[in-house]
Order: C-alpha cells, then structure tokens, then sequence
C-alpha cells in the first residue's frame, strides 16, 4: 500500500527568508565597499592614463614634426578635457580651429567624471604646469627635440595628480613628467623626485 500524498504545499517558511535574506545581506555588505573601491581604481586609472596618453602623443608629434605641440587644458583646468593641438598664434592656450586664428588640432579629450579631481603634485593652488608667462597659463609643450619646456625655454616638468573620490575614499595616481619627456605614474601621493 502506497502512502497518501500530502496535501500540503511545500513553499519557503518566513524563518527560511529571514535566514536567506540575512545572508544576502551580510555578502552585499562586504561586496559593496570593494566594488566602489574597484570603480574608484578604474576611473583613477583610466583619467591617467588618457593623461598619460595625450602627453606622449603631444612628444611623439613633436618629434615627427620638429616642432612645438602643445597640450593645454580646456577652459584652463585639466579636469575639463585636454587638447593636443599645433599653437599657431603662441598664445600658449587651445584655439578651437573654428575661429579665425584657430590651432590644428591633433587630438581632445573630452571633460572628465565629477568624481575626478586634478591638482598640481607640488602643492601649489595653480593648475598642473602652468607657467611664468604673462598671464599664466598651464600647459605641457614639447620641442621640436621632444623635451617639455615652457614657451620662455625653460625645462617643464613636475607632476598632475589624479585623484577619484568616489564614495567615502579617494584612489591617488600621480603622474610624474621627467625633463627628458620620460613619464611614469605612481600609485599614490608620491612626488616626482627625480625629475
């Protein structure tokens, strides 16, 4: 003889989805810090590196042309994108080629996340490379040899710091321009010493 089948419903018991969602909890707790870290990281990571970028094809066009290329901030802060640009009126700042006396442009990249923060390596309140000209203005130039200088001759070179405060802590990544044109970047708020 066959026993009779229940004719009760199998479900999940409130104790079971009490336990279940304790246990949802408890990982989210711990995957959440690390995830924000990671999207931290990477946003610190990729506004360096297209730094990085725009810089060395500043030097590469530099020494392809044997001329002077410039890299300068949009609107005078880096943060607010970049453009890798001929300076055919020696202002020392981007002329969008649009206008009458406008640069040729090489490349622009575009601002960046709110997240991001850019700021001179030596502690100094002005932007990152911004030189002694009249007005002052930051910009990374490269001669016709690929060595950064400013417009007046002199070596520039220093660092831009990139820091990404996304929740409640920051990822540092510190770009260090030698005044061979060498660049390196360090993983935190380390200075350029020997550049």
């Amino acid at each position: 003889m066959e026993p009779c089948p229940s004719n009760r419903a199998r479900g999940v018991t409130l104790i079971e989805l009490i336990v279940a969602l304790a246990i949802i909890a408890v990982l989210l707790a711990g995957a959440v810090p690390s995830f924000v870290r990671f999207v931290s990281n990477h946003r610190a990571s990729t506004a360096t590196n297209d730094l990085v970028h725009g810089i060395a094809l500043a030097r590469a066009e530099a020494l392809k042309r044997s001329r002077r290329i410039y890299v300068a901030p949009l609107g005078g802060h880096w943060r607010d994108g970049w453009a890798v640009f001929v300076d055919r009126n020696d202002n020392r700042a981007f002329d969008p080629p649009d206008r009458e006396a406008g640069d040729d442009v090489i490349a622009v990249h575009d601002a960046l996340p709110a997240s991001i923060a850019i700021t001179n390596s030596s502690g100094s309140r002005l932007e990152p490379f911004t030189d002694s000209g009249a007005p002052p203005r930051p910009y990374v130039m490269f001669d016709g040899g690929g060595y950064p200088r400013q417009r007046n001759g002199a070596l520039n070179f220093g660092g831009i710091v990139v820091t990404d405060r996304t929740g409640s802590g920051s990822t540092i990544r510190t770009l260090c321009l030698g005044s061979s044109g060498r660049i390196r970047i360090v993983q935190d708020h380390a200075g350029c010493v020997g550049h």
